[in-house]
């Protein structure tokens, strides 16, 4: 395609093609290498491109031949051909429950078994006189259903005897993938269960559920009596309380206020919960982009994690429309009788239609399941408008329930066209898809989905939302211009060129796809692979203590509140009891469990200025003396692994020098400019001049003692990259080279303050075209000079949520850190951010090896890579060697997958 041309030649980048090194990698046979230069970091742009287009076969075979699995050492093949074993999720299935969702459902679990793919069915039915959570097993047609007996539990969002059945389901049958259309009347906590398997979870948003508890954002209550189901604007826990929980299951005493109390902390709880279930979801499908939008614009996921693909059709059965002539226009409602399908606002404008003696003669078929007192709620208001003694009645038919697989046959032969009258904010009915595929006019709603597949004297006709008056009008222009309104009905779905809409057998190939998608993004970014044991450990021994005050600092920032927040409380300073017993567990880990060949490594705090911390010397004869520990049982032993500021405070650089450079594998030199003005504008109190002299001397002192044949310690420049200082890496890389140290590395900043937002290279499309534009001229100077290069790389246009699609966490089960007060923490997230992956333990209390082995450690290794706060991480990025070689072939990314 001419994307892939685009991306081949540079273009999509605006920069120079430079080549990849790849060590070990297995590349696609399709994918075009590029011609040698320096190396980057790749970003695979083959990335799902168009994988839910409109799913026509010429666009089809475009998206085959753009979306390439990512193959390599790492993540390993995935045969594109394979069968999948399925198992899809859904609160009901046919013929006990007719509507959207579980129709979608059962159509779609029937084609992947036709595609040869090992599918199984889980779902709910509500059988009053059978046991709670009885299981019990049917079939339709060649799909296996396991059906799970929940009679009352329909207010519940979780539900432990669910988790188990589907506990016993995921270990029974072993999905590749589970793909869930909905949780409501089951429970939300399934997720979890199959996530911590590592097993991917993609979710089709049917309706607003997970935002909403009721599912579609009206509400119980209005202003007056008489304000029936007010459309509600937006999700809001004492709201939600007093409109929709209190009036229906509240006590109905009006002199207490505990009951909404209680009912608006029970629905903070539930949304917390629903939020951090959505954390734990790989991918959403949303049918409509309004759904889409407002889902991502609510918070419940990023960008990355949302992708717009409409339904898929058996088209077969909905040709063969044969409408009767002569017939009086025929207008027809089809769904459940339930008061947000806004029946009666149908009735209500066929009534006045009914009224105008002068209209040519017309009729109205309501289809649909019986609703108990719903129906019969209809049916009196129908009778109260057109009495039945009234000829005006008989022009009203009450058709009772159809079979979806006959709907051209039992209803669409039969009618002009179909109403949907919604009082909420349909997103993408089934039923609209159907008509405009077999012809029929469809007069919907101007809000939501039915306005975004409809467009008003396009293919349709819209009215004013919840407007009886606005709806009889549009009736009204059928009766008068049938040939207006068959015009309407002939011009189809608006997302393809012949009309039609999107067949089964393509929305399958794109379903599979996303599934495979979504088990290689599982499969690259999984930490469970090989060793799962540290072999680096970082202290936070003194984040309270430092002589400058950086821009980007967590807490020493012009911008930081860390200071006032604690103002009157002790500097957080760790006790030299605790660095020894963790740094023993540490080593005892390694000695109980040898083979590494890597010397391991212990980090005095990277929050503040580690030469500060009143106990550095003592810190350095430990790690000497659990060096030798290591050492004596044949193992690599210990270093310790250095960042500082480079102001060398207390010793300066020639006297900490000798203390350090023995027994350091890197010291790591925070550096932030080329230039004088650069690095003092950034560094606050920094002198550029003493920073470079210690860099000097540093040098000096590190090179005269490998010539005395001791031991070599890399030196490392390290940047944060800013609006500032990005164009000055280049020249900050000659410097390195001029002064003779090894290695530049660095991240993007972790914006902690809006203040801050607009100095990430990351932070949007113009910002990562120009930091992309400094790559190739980086890379050279690097390579000329030997000068190791690390996260200096190009970056896909989505960084600012997925800097490296699909790469795995660097941390998890590599490394630990330990707060100042003895908190385990799994990575260097910001302290506020980090606390959102949960509490592990603290080591104050808790043994190292308890707290790597506890079920909250060992579930985070498992669901992580779907959590917002990783899939953002600045230090994410595919493995490098020592070397410097990139040792993954491509990057995963859900970006590009929308229907054109």
């Amino acid at each position: 395609s001419e994307k892939r041309k685009n991306y081949c030649s540079g273009k999509m980048l605006s920069i120079p093609i430079v080549a990849v090194r790849h060590r070990h990698v297995e590349w696609p046979s399709h994918v075009p290498r590029a011609v040698p230069g320096p190396s980057v970091k790749p970003h695979n742009p083959f990335s799902l491109a168009a994988a839910c287009s409109a799913c026509f076969v010429a666009r089809r075979k475009k998206f085959r031949s753009a979306t390439p699995l990512a193959s390599g050492n790492m993540a390993g093949h995935h045969d594109s051909t394979a069968k999948l074993r399925i198992l899809l999720i859904i609160h009901g299935y046919p013929p006990l429950y007719n509507a959207g969702s579980e129709v979608y459902t059962q159509t779609l679990a029937r084609s992947l078994a036709d595609n040869g793919h090992d599918v199984l069915v889980f779902c709910r039915e509500e059988d009053t006189i059978a046991p709670y959570f009885r299981m019990r097993d049917d079939f339709d047609g060649k799909v296996p259903l396991k059906i799970i007996n929940l009679p009352n539990f329909r207010d519940r969002y979780r539900v432990v005897e669910v988790d188990e059945a589907v506990k016993a389901i995921v270990e029974d049958f072993n999905p590749d993938v589970v793909h869930c259309g909905h949780l409501n009347h089951l429970s939300m906590s399934l997720v979890d269960v199959v996530t911590k398997k590592n097993i991917p979870f993609l979710y089709t948003l049917h309706d607003y559920w997970l935002n909403c508890p009721r599912g579609q954002f009206i509400q119980f209550t209005g202003d007056t009596d008489s304000d029936l189901w007010p459309v509600c604007d937006g999700q809001e826990d004492t709201k939600c309380s007093q409109r929709c929980y209190v009036p229906r299951i509240g006590s109905g005493d009006p002199s207490s206020s505990e009951d909404e109390k209680y009912w608006t902390s029970w629905i903070a709880k539930r949304m917390a919960f629903t939020r951090a279930t959505c954390d734990k979801i790989d991918l959403f499908i949303a049918p409509a982009q309004h759904l889409k939008n407002r889902f991502i614009q609510e918070g419940f996921a990023p960008q990355s994690k949302v992708v717009y693909c409409d339904y898929g059709f058996d088209l077969e059965r909905l040709t063969g429309r044969s409408r009767k002539a002569d017939e009086p226009f025929t207008f027809a409602y089809i769904g459940t009788h339930k008061e947000s399908k806004g029946v009666q606002h149908l009735i209500e404008a066929f009534a006045g239609l009914m009224q105008d003696k002068s209209l040519p003669a017309t009729r109205l078929k309501i289809y649909g399941r019986t609703l108990g007192q719903s129906t019969a709620a209809l049916r009196r208001l129908a009778e109260s408008l057109l009495p039945p003694s009234s000829p005006a009645s008989a022009n009203l038919d009450w058709c009772g329930e159809y079979c979806n697989e006959r709907i051209v046959e039992d209803v669409f032969n039969k009618v002009d066209a179909i109403v949907v009258p919604s009082i909420w904010l349909e997103n993408s009915p089934l039923v609209i898809h159907e008509a405009l595929q077999a012809g029929v006019l469809v007069i919907t709603a101007d809000v939501g989905g039915m306005a975004e597949y409809v467009h008003h004297e396009v293919n349709g006709l819209l009215f004013k939302h919840r407007s009886p008056k606005a709806l009889e009008e549009q009736m009204r222009r059928c009766l008068l211009d049938p040939a207006m309104a068959k015009s309407l009905a002939n011009r189809g779905y608006l997302l393809s060129k012949n009309g039609e809409i999107p067949p089964i057998a393509d929305h399958v190939d794109q379903m599979v796809e996303l599934y495979r998608r979504a088990i290689q993004h599982r499969r690259s970014s999984n930490v469970r692979q090989g060793k799962l044991l540290p072999w680096r450990i970082t202290f936070d021994t003194n984040p309270d203590d430092c002589n400058l005050h950086c821009d980007m600092c967590e807490g020493f920032s012009q911008y930081s509140t860390v200071k006032a927040e604690r103002k009157g409380l002790s500097p957080r300073r760790m006790p030299f009891e605790l660095v020894e017993k963790v740094l023993e567990e540490f080593v005892d880990l390694h000695l109980k469990a040898p083979g590494d060949s890597t010397a391991l490594e212990v980090i005095p705090s990277t929050m503040g200025e580690p030469l500060l911390y009143e106990h550095f010397e003592q810190m350095l004869s430990l790690i000497q003396q659990q060096d030798r520990r290591l050492k004596d049982q044949g193992l690599p032993g210990l270093r310790l692994n250095l960042t500082t500021n480079g102001t060398f405070p207390k010793l300066g650089a020639r006297g900490w020098a000798p203390k350090v450079l023995p027994i350091t594998s890197d010291i790591k030199i925070s550096w932030n400019g080329a230039t004088k003005g650069t690095q003092e504008s950034i560094m606050h109190g920094q002198t550029f001049e003493d920073v470079l002299e210690n860099v000097k001397v540093l040098v000096s002192e590190r090179d005269a003692l490998v010539k005395a044949g001791g031991h070599f310690c890399r030196l490392t420049l390290q940047l944060t990259f800013l609006e500032e200082n990005y164009h000055e890496i280049p020249d900050i890389i000659r410097l390195a080279a001029e002064l003779g140290i090894n290695r530049v590395k660095g991240h993007h900043l972790w914006s902690h303050w809006k203040e801050m937002d607009g100095r990430s290279m990351k932070r949007d499309a113009d910002a990562v075209s120009r930091w992309n534009r400094m790559i190739p001229l980086a890379e050279e100077i690097a390579n000329a000079n030997s000068i190791l290069l690390e996260g200096i790389h190009v970056i896909p246009e989505t960084a600012a949520e997925d800097l490296a699609p699909g790469a795995p966490c660097p941390f998890l089960a590599k490394e630990v850190w330990v707060a100042a007060d003895g908190r385990f923490n799994v990575c260097c997230a910001p302290n506020d951010q980090g606390l959102q992956l949960g509490y592990f333990g603290n080591l104050g209390e808790n043994n190292l090896e308890e707290i790597l082995n506890g079920e909250p450690y060992q579930s985070l290794l498992s669901t992580y890579s779907t959590c917002a706060l990783c899939q953002g991480c600045n230090m994410r990025r595919w493995p490098q060697q020592q070397s410097g070689d990139i040792d993954e072939s491509s990057a995963l990314s859900w970006s590009s997958v929308e229907t054109v």
